[in-house]
């Protein structure tokens, strides 16, 4: 038996929370399952936003914010840092909370929300699709998938879902207390002894903590590798901390999944590959996508049938909204791993460091890296505006 639904939801993070929201405010019965049993916990992210691409969908909490950063470094494999301080405002922000807060704005929107409910494989039915997994059996017309990057689930569908190495981020992440982390300012730092293909990252969280982690090239990393750098990487540059749990996971770092739709069952978030290929960077893409698709889901339920024509409405949007920043970012990444070594970096942050840091922003950088390829410039300056 299996309880049935207009619109499941497989995944509660921002994108599936977001999409579960938006649907139930369309007045379908909807239902978002978790396969764990706390939402947000562990989180794997940086947890950083921008001011803009946050207000894009939901209005800021207070609560979500644990600090607003004002301005950004860089620092070169020799060690060389170029500050930015030409940035837009953007926030650090306590994923836990906010992940928790939007399941239960989804809740009070009339979802129905289950956790500790993996599910391992969809099946069509009488009713549209069936969601199955050892917790039990959910039925519904529509299935919004929104589990992540290591979910195989896409491929019910019939998507590919498999990566090339190099379209993925390996990745090490812990919370770090330290008198030494900079308040407001988030430092990168590049170079292949401490990230190879890839960067490592503090986000202060205020009161002397900090995000702490790095995401190396599918490519170039083996087990263990990541967790080993990190390792190495807190040690040299906040050297007496106190280090919480690590964890690791992937983040995609490829073309953006198309199409985004097939018949009732839509691709929202990191299952999507809705990610800035340069920075690793999704949460505003997710929440984003996941309001887009939920309400486009909700919208697309005439009675008992699916106007399956009107879901993809979704990828219409979605690709002229962010869809080309994303294949941009893509370029400019596919660019940057083949033409780029630590002499480059060194080169690019020695010219910069002799510019005012308060003229000096991310688009400047790009300006300096791709100056001799004017499609990857044109390609950075629509990326940053």
């Amino acid at each position: 038996m299996a309880d049935l639904f207009d619109i499941v939801v497989v995944g509660a993070g921002p994108a599936g929370s977001m999409a579960a929201w938006s649907a139930a405010l369309t007045g379908r019965r909807v239902c978002l399952l978790e396969r764990k049993s706390e939402v947000g916990i562990p989180v794997r992210c940086g947890e950083g936003i921008g001011v803009k691409g946050f207000s894009l969908s939901l209005d800021v909490r207070p609560e979500w914010i644990r600090c607003t950063v004002k301005q950004t470094a860089m620092v070169s494999p020799s060690g060389i840092k170029v500050q930015i301080g030409n940035v837009d405002e953007s926030y650090t922000l306590d994923r836990e909370r906010m992940d928790a807060d939007l399941v239960r704005e989804a809740v009070s929107a009339g979802a129905e929300f289950r956790n500790s409910f993996p599910v391992l494989s969809i099946t069509r039915s009488q009713e549209g699709y069936q969601c199955s997994g050892p917790a039990g059996n959910v039925c519904a017309k529509i299935v919004i998938l929104a589990d992540g990057v290591e979910s195989r689930l896409a491929r019910f569908g019939g998507w590919d879902t498999t990566l090339r190495l190099a379209d993925i981020e390996t990745c090490a992440f812990t919370r770090v207390f330290s008198p030494l982390i900079e308040k407001e300012t988030c430092i990168f730092f590049t170079g292949s002894s401490v990230a190879p293909g890839g960067y490592a990252w503090i986000f202060p969280r205020g009161a002397g903590e900090a995000n702490v982690g790095l995401g190396i090239s599918g490519d170039r990393s083996e087990a263990g590798k990541a967790r080993e750098l990190l390792k190495r990487f807190i040690d040299k540059e906040l050297p007496g901390s106190r280090i919480g749990t690590v964890h690791c996971g992937g983040v995609p770092v490829s073309r953006w999944v198309r199409p985004l739709v097939k018949e009732g069952i839509m691709l929202v978030g990191d299952a999507a590959r809705q990610v800035n290929c340069l920075s690793g960077a999704g949460i505003g893409y997710s929440l984003f996508a996941g309001k887009l698709c939920g309400r486009v889901a909700g919208e697309a339920l005439k009675g008992d049938s699916v106007d399956y024509n009107h879901l993809k409405i979704y990828e219409k949007v979605w690709k002229k909204r962010f869809g080309k920043q994303v294949d941009r970012s893509f370029s400019l990444k596919e660019f940057l791993a083949k033409h780029t070594d630590d002499r480059f970096l060194d080169r690019i942050a020695q010219s910069l460091s002799k510019e005012d840091p308060a003229n000096t922003s991310y688009l400047r950088v790009f300006v300096k890296t791709f100056s001799r390829h004017p499609l990857l410039l044109l390609k950075a300056a629509k990326l940053f505006r």
